[in-house]
């Protein structure tokens, strides 16, 4: 709070004194220009829009004059200071208004500080957005590039993204700004900071005059005055101003071995975001008839990013070498990829990389080991050469086995032992003939797979079920049966959605496109806040993303690698217009969404369309409407990434030759119900289904 106070000073000391309600009322030092520069140029929108003529100063007619003016107006500056200091103490940090009577300008100024961090960056809680508040001395783009560093972002911060124009109004709209006259507030601060190099020279303070003249005044309301097209600079410079005053705030940030409160699960949620990707684009490399047909287990059940090659080849090697080593007892054929299991096994990944990074650096803490694998994207050999660089004793002597038995026991490995062997053997006996057949800049052809299929069943041929596993209890059975039906229900409605999606997309492009497999979806997408609406169906809307090709592309070309697309479309009217586009570059940072985040789905949503869930949940939680939290919007998508409750899809992957301990956890979970339960349940959330899918449901 003290620099927030010092920059109050020195723009009072730039501002004419006719200008102190004005910077009373909206002077706050937030925009995309540097603190004092934002509460100058913010007081003057404001002066400018209350659309009274000022009065000029009147002219001193002599020495004695002049001297008792500039001795009033430092008076003036003197009260004025000390009323925003007074009005600065014990007020909280939550955007709740009802607790903020008589809170001053520089009150309103950090809470909207906090809120634009807090709305731009996922997985960033209050706490720690006013530690690097703190540590960029309330310098908003300073405090950007920051977090930007720890969140080791590739993202280039450009201010017509819209997730920073939404995280600019959340911020005036936490500020207590009405909210009639934010979309006006954020484009000026925009169009402002378009022009970052004129207004920085403007509102530099000259040995001749500390006051900003009226010419100065007239320019900037020129500048508000400008249309986009009339925007000529580069969009990144007012980035690279605060870089340049960044460098006053270097040289006391460390790497620490005990993170900051919160940054260690801020981390953890990030690394799994990048492994999320890394999925993505192993599973974009498997041909549809072998990924949809059997592989899709050996990646749920099996298929860890951890391994011998780089993160997507080890994805789509470990998946194969699963299915061919432990075949299933029966196969059949899927268009969409459970949500759930997929994440589980993302997340089983990151527990398997930690731990082996961890087994080759004791000393490690876990924060330490997702710091290097954040860094090097989930690439182990890179991770461990930049540990080794920065000066980390490697154990002595190394065992790549015991590594491998580390990762292969924190990620819940079906068959750790396997695959230890595995993992230490395929690259000595077979390495350089997988390495030619699995380049992954283009997609495997049918060919490909089978005969990395055949290759490695040469060296480790199928193994022969353990009959270990218990013969499941009626019951057992019966849900098993009842969740499986439930599963084909679910994806046909899916389905039949996402065909209608990229039909409409078809005609607006002018190219047809057929699915590949459908990688996430949340079916749980209110409407303006509203959860629920009549009739049987709960949400209106759903949520996806899916892999599709182009018709027509032959397998040689580049272009045969299916596209990521985003599609949010209705779940009661198959008229409703849906959204369905492109995501061009699935690693860049993509647009936030409150609902999708809730429930911990990493859902990859466009950076720059409008979709439910993008803008007004987020210009809630800012003026404290909305009654989730920033900090349980986290901790609820938190729980949801990291504790999922995989039992429904469990079943429907359920191999009675190998899943013994499933077998008996669900034995015992149905042992003690009734005899006579028929099961009405399953079967009424079956027939939801399969009505919807026939689109027989009535609103009531």
């Amino acid at each position: 709070m003290n620099h927030i106070h010092d920059y109050y000073k020195k723009a009072l000391d730039r501002l004419p004194p006719e200008l102190i309600p004005s910077l009373l009322e909206a002077g706050f030092c937030f925009g995309f220009l540097d603190p004092v520069s934002n509460i100058i140029s913010n007081t003057v929108i404001h002066e400018l829009g209350k659309g009274k003529k000022r009065k000029r100063p009147r002219r001193a007619t002599g020495s004695t004059k002049k001297s008792t003016s500039e001795a009033e107006n430092r008076r003036a500056r003197c009260k004025t200071i000390s009323q925003i200091i007074e009005s600065s103490k014990d007020f909280p940090m939550k955007p709740n208004r009802s607790g903020s009577e008589g809170a001053g300008i520089a009150v309103w100024s950090i809470r909207g500080l906090a809120t634009f961090l807090t709305s731009y960056f996922r997985y960033l809680t209050i706490q720690d957005a006013l530690r690097y508040l703190r540590l960029s001395k309330a310098d908003l783009l300073v405090a950007v590039h920051l977090i930007q560093e720890d969140y080791c972002s590739t993202y280039t911060f450009t201010m017509h993204d819209m997730t920073a124009k939404i995280s600019l109004g959340c911020a005036a709209i936490s500020s207590a700004m009405h909210p009639g006259v934010v979309p006006a507030f954020v484009s000026r601060s925009i169009l402002l900071a378009s022009h970052v190099d004129e207004v920085s020279s403007l509102l530099l303070p000259t040995n001749s005059c500390c006051c900003i003249s009226r010419s100065t005044i007239n320019r900037l309301s020129e500048l508000f005055t400008l249309t986009n097209d009339m925007i000529d600079d580069d969009p990144r410079r007012p980035m690279q101003h605060a870089i340049s005053r960044m460098q006053q705030c270097r040289g006391r940030r460390k790497t620490a071995v005990v993170p900051a409160v919160g940054l260690d699960y801020s981390l953890k949620l990030l690394l799994l975001d990048k492994i999320h990707v890394l999925y993505l684009k192993a599973i974009s490399r498997i041909p549809r008839h072998e990924l949809c047909s059997r592989h899709h287990r050996g990646l749920l059940k099996a298929g860890h990013c951890y391994g011998p090659f780089d993160p997507v080849t080890n994805i789509i090697l470990n998946s194969i070498w699963y299915d061919t080593v432990f075949p299933a007892e029966r196969e059949f054929e899927i268009e969409m990829i459970s949500t759930k299991k997929l994440a589980r096994i993302e997340c089983l990944s990151l527990e398997g990389l930690v731990a082996y990074v961890c087994a080759l650096f004791p000393a490690f803490s876990a924060y330490q080991a997702t710091r290097y694998l954040l860094i090097s994207n989930a690439q182990l050999d890179r991770a461990i050469m930049g540990a080794k660089e920065d000066g980390h004793d490697q154990a002595f002597p190394f065992s790549h086995s015991e590594a491998y038995d580390a990762a292969s026991l924190a990620a819940c490995h079906p068959s750790p032992t396997a695959f230890v062997e595995f993992a230490t053997g395929v690259v000595p006996t077979m390495g350089e003939t997988l390495r030619l057949t699995l380049k992954v800049n283009r997609m495997l052809s049918s060919s490909d797979v089978c005969t990395i299929s055949e290759t490695l069943s040469q060296k480790f041929p199928p193994s022969k079920s353990p009959k270990l596993v218990p013969d499941l209890n009626m019951h057992a059975s019966n849900i098993i049966a009842g969740k499986r039906m439930k599963f084909k229900a679910f994806q046909s409605a899916i389905v039949k959605r996402v065909k209608a999606a990229l039909l409409r997309y078809a005609q607006q492009v002018g190219q047809e496109y057929e699915l590949h497999v459908i990688c996430d979806v949340n079916a749980e997408i209110p409407e303006h806040g509203i959860c629920y609406i009549p009739g049987d169906y709960k949400y209106p809307f759903s949520h996806m993303n899916i892999l599709a090709k182009r018709k027509g592309s032959q397998i040689a070309d580049a272009d045969a690698v299916p596209t990521l697309f985003f599609i949010e479309c209705s779940n009661i009217d198959e008229d409703v217009a849906s959204l369905c586009c492109p995501i061009l570059e699935p690693s860049k940072d993509a647009g936030r969404c409150f609902h999708c985040e809730c429930e911990g789905i990493k859902i990859i949503h466009p950076p720059s369309e409008t979709y439910h869930g993008r803008c007004t949940e987020f210009e809630d939680m800012a003026s404290g409407k909305n009654p989730v939290s920033n900090e349980e919007l986290i901790s609820q998508g938190k729980y949801g990434t990291l504790f999922i409750d995989t039992m429904e899809d469990d079943c429907v992957y359920f191999d009675s030759s190998w899943d013994g301990d499933f077998a008996v956890s669900i034995n015992e979970m149905e042992q003690d119900r009734d005899e006579e339960d028929d099961f009405s349940w399953l079967k009424k959330e079956t027939q939801e289904l399969m009505a919807y899918n026939k689109g027989l449901f009535v609103n009531s």
